[in-house]
């Protein structure tokens, strides 16, 4: 039995404003090419469809668009809600997504209430794909708990319960199946790709390792958006995001997962890599240094513009360098600041010019104003 293994599309995020709906509608249509060049029994998404929970239509019509599609040559499609998505609306649509060959899981189930799907794959092997959508900490500990425990007490209740709940629906393995695990979770000793949300990503809502059985074939992780493999008794991997999210991610490799199963036997891996989607890239250094390093491509661009502040800066590296510019920084040099600055026999020009210093500002139209401000003051109180 053959699947694909991908999650974390985040549709719908913008960067920095600019909309990137055109690259998603590309890298899901080159996952669906994928799917279809290896003859897959089974896609996997493992959570995070969308980047909101109230995505808008656009994103909706992409997502879905693309699982009907993956599942319209009889591919059997599995998809579970992450902590981006709205866990409630997936559910409602089940249901109609069932009728084309798309099991969605928004929330947990009981193994013999949707909570493991059953199928037979195109050899003939029964397949078991337990699903473990995201699980706030709300959800599994207790108020109590919350209110009367530690922190490091109820990071372990957390991971105690997640490890009962692991352990409930992948008891319905069978040695002759060829058994999956799903799950949209931090696990303890993954490596973050930059863009994923802080809060669901501290050890309070950590699941271990060693909570995934050898009796799975493949342990299908979605949440962290680098791709990575964690150590365990099994094949536990993170395919990543399909795209560069944020910038924290300009060196990870974007790709899908391709494994192969038999029963009992261990599973085999093959990344695939995803091409479509523009890389983003930082450059630092002057105006004149970034002229000469940035490479002209369609890739965005975040800049690092090591000058001395000056009113539209900002605006002058995006007019040099396009639209393509979604991140401009200044990293002006600062000059040293007194221990204690002395004001007594100075004048208001001396102590400006001084601050201006101190701030990395160098403008001749701010000490030009300042200085014309100055002088209607001083004209002010003396008529």
């Amino acid at each position: 039995m053959r699947l694909l293994h991908t999650g974390d599309w985040h549709v719908g995020k913008a960067l920095r404003g600019a909309s990137r709906a055109d690259e998603h509608r590309a890298v899901l249509d080159e996952i669906v090419g994928i799917a279809a060049a290896h003859e897959v029994d089974l896609v996997v998404v493992a959570g995070d469809l969308f980047d909101t929970a109230a995505p808008s239509p656009e994103s909706q019509g992409l997502v879905y668009d693309a699982l009907l599609r993956l599942a319209a040559n009889g591919t059997e499609v599995v998809v579970i809600a992450g902590n981006h998505d709205n866990a409630r609306a997936l559910s409602v649509l089940a249901p109609l997504f069932a009728r084309s060959g798309v099991a969605v899981a928004g929330d947990l189930r009981r193994p013999d209430d949707g909570g493991v799907h059953r199928f037979v794959g195109r050899d003939g092997a029964p397949v078991n794909v337990a699903l473990v959508p995201f699980v706030s900490k709300r959800g599994i500990v207790r108020a109590e708990q919350l209110m009367s425990t530690a922190a490091f007490e109820q990071a372990q209740a957390y991971s105690q319960r997640m490890d009962q709940l692991i352990g409930a629906l992948c008891a319905p393995f069978t040695g002759d199946a060829v058994n999956v695990l799903v799950a949209h979770a931090f696990v303890h000793g993954g490596v973050t790709g930059g863009g994923e949300r802080a809060a669901h990503l501290v050890e309070e809502y950590a699941v271990l390792g060693p909570s995934f059985p050898a009796t799975a074939g493949y342990v299908a992780l979605g949440h962290l958006h680098r791709a990575q493999q964690i150590a365990g008794a099994t094949a536990i991997h993170y395919p990543g995001s399909p795209l560069q999210l944020d910038f924290g991610e300009t060196s990870d490799p974007k790709r899908v997962n391709v494994v192969e199963l038999e029963p009992g036997l261990p599973a085999r891996v093959t990344p695939v890599e995803l091409r479509a989607g523009r890389a983003l890239r930082t450059y630092t250094g002057t105006l004149d240094q970034l002229a000469a390093t940035v490479v002209d491509d369609d890739a965005w661009l975040r800049l690092v513009v090591r000058e001395p502040h000056r009113a539209g800066l900002g605006q002058a590296v995006r007019q040099r360098f396009g639209e393509r510019v979604v991140d401009v920084r200044i990293d002006a040099p600062i000059a040293a600041v007194a221990a204690a600055t002395v004001r007594r026999g100075r004048t208001p020009h001396e102590l400006f010019a001084e601050y201006m210093a101190t701030r990395g500002a160098d403008d001749p139209r701010v000490t030009a104003l300042f200085a014309e401000l100055l002088d209607e003051l001083t004209s002010e109180a003396t008529a």
